[in-house]
């Protein structure tokens, strides 16, 4: 567990918002990141703590809390790529892929007993680990094709490894609506390729069973007064995923014959 929390008190002038958020609203201010709190971020900050423990790089670190109850974590430097504008180039997406199977490799080691994670309370079933669950280029810094940091670990909670590879797939260019066939196969290949040992039919097919399970999550906490959840709601979700799960579930034939034709 990290040292008893350190209290700062920084006033409107110190804080630069930061894009995106949301969900939570994060700001910085100097070197660290203040966000909201709520009744998983013992269970985050347990977390993040193990992991620093195991010399996993990459993540923020706890620092505490500050003056108005928000956590405060170490800055991580990078750059941001834009989603729907920018498309993550094949070494981004390796480094990111790479990154990943580390993560779950060491976070297997984490204690499996009870917590209160933002969408469940419950110990850890066979098979599960502590999934990210938002691991998402959005979520993400690079530096060149190198990834520098990996942020927003308040929706982290009891999951598969392959959750984290699909919601990252999902928020690809590739998997929009209007995407060409190819260029999903060959991203979906440099994915599954980038994690080992993954069959990129199974990336896309879970893509859609994940997907579903977040639109199904982020409502029912809508529904259960959830405040970044019901931001969420302000920006369309989750209409919105619904939605492209749609059109995604119907070229599904089309994008495995795509992966076929890769080979």
């Amino acid at each position: 567990m990290h040292s008893d929390p350190i209290v700062t008190p920084d006033g409107p002038a110190d804080e630069i918002p930061l894009p995106g958020g949301n969900v939570g609203g994060a700001v910085r201010v100097g070197d660290t990141v203040r966000r909201p709190t709520g009744p998983w971020t013992p269970a985050v900050h347990e977390l993040l703590d193990f992991l620093a423990t195991t010399g996993l790089p990459r993540i923020p670190r706890v620092l505490g809390l500050d003056d108005r109850g928000r956590e405060i974590l170490t800055f991580l430097p990078g750059r941001v790529l834009d989603i729907g504008r920018e498309t993550l180039s094949d070494a981004q997406v390796q480094s990111a892929m790479q990154w990943l199977r580390e993560y779950h490799a060491v976070v297997a080691g984490f204690p499996r007993d009870s917590r209160r994670w933002r969408f469940a309370e419950r110990a850890l079933a066979p098979g599960e680990i502590v999934c990210h669950h938002d691991s998402a280029m959005y979520n993400m810094a690079f530096d060149g094709d190198e990834l520098a940091g990996v942020f927003d670990w308040d929706v982290a909670g009891p999951g598969i490894p392959l959750d984290d590879v699909a919601i990252f797939a999902w928020n690809t260019a590739v998997l929009f609506p209007d995407a060409d066939a190819a260029e999903v196969a060959h991203v979906l290949r440099t994915i599954a390729d980038g994690y080992g040992g993954l069959d990129p039919h199974a990336v896309l097919d879970h893509t859609v069973v994940r997907m579903t399970d977040a639109a199904d999550r982020i409502a029912a906490a809508q529904l259960a007064g959830d405040p970044g959840m019901l931001r969420l709601g302000e920006v369309g979700e989750p209409a919105s995923t619904r939605a492209r799960l749609v059109v995604l579930a119907s070229r599904l034939p089309e994008l495995h014959a795509a992966l076929d034709s890769a080979l």
